[in-house]
């Protein structure tokens, strides 16, 4: 039982398809070589946005191993190597809120669109900002629901294998507030 990897960031690839303008400059932070997640959430941006957004650039990627700090630096020398960079896709909130934070005060990247997956309260935050642009809800609640489900079920022998995934809502400025709302009632806000 997971979430699906390539799903949640197919969904929010999909959305950047219309969003991210044409001939755009895009930075991608990856997550840790070997990583199923970080593998698959990759896999899913190359089929659903760059084979169909041939006019995109990517000017910098790196694995910044979901490290916020590691994500920062490497920001940092593409905010000096390229004049324009129109989008981060990172593979996860953390290191896209990383890259924000480099050029938080910086008015050259005041429309800058940042993708990302997870649902951080820090990337619910970023979003209703209007800093970040939307990412993957990947709901630690969810999961922990499923697997006392799927526990309870096999203890009882009722099923002896249950494939399941708990979905991928895209959080957004429009439904920001479910999130928070979320973190709230969990007391991680």
């Amino acid at each position: 039982m997971d979430a699906d990897p390539y799903m949640q960031a197919a969904v929010v690839a999909e959305m950047a398809l219309e969003q991210v303008p044409q001939n755009a400059n895009v930075v991608v932070l990856n997550g840790p070589p070997g990583n199923f997640h970080a593998s698959e959430r990759r896999k899913a941006w190359e089929a659903e946005f760059f084979q169909k957004r041939k006019d995109v650039k990517i000017v910098g990627e790196q694995i910044a191993n979901w490290n916020k700090d590691e994500a920062m630096r490497y920001m940092e020398d593409w905010v000096q190597a390229n004049d324009r960079i129109d989008a981060i896709i990172s593979m996860n909130d953390n290191m896209a809120a990383g890259a924000l934070e480099v050029i938080k005060n910086d008015p050259d990247f005041d429309n800058i669109l940042a993708y990302g997956v997870d649902g951080t309260v820090e990337a619910a935050l970023l979003i209703q900002e209007g800093k970040m642009t939307a990412t993957t809800l990947q709901s630690a609640y969810d999961l922990a629901e499923r697997i006392l489900w799927v526990s309870d079920l096999l203890l009882r022998g009722e099923v002896f294998e249950i494939h399941t995934d708990i979905g991928n809502p895209v959080i957004t400025l429009e439904n920001v507030e479910e999130t928070l709302e979320m973190h709230r009632q969990a007391g991680n806000l």
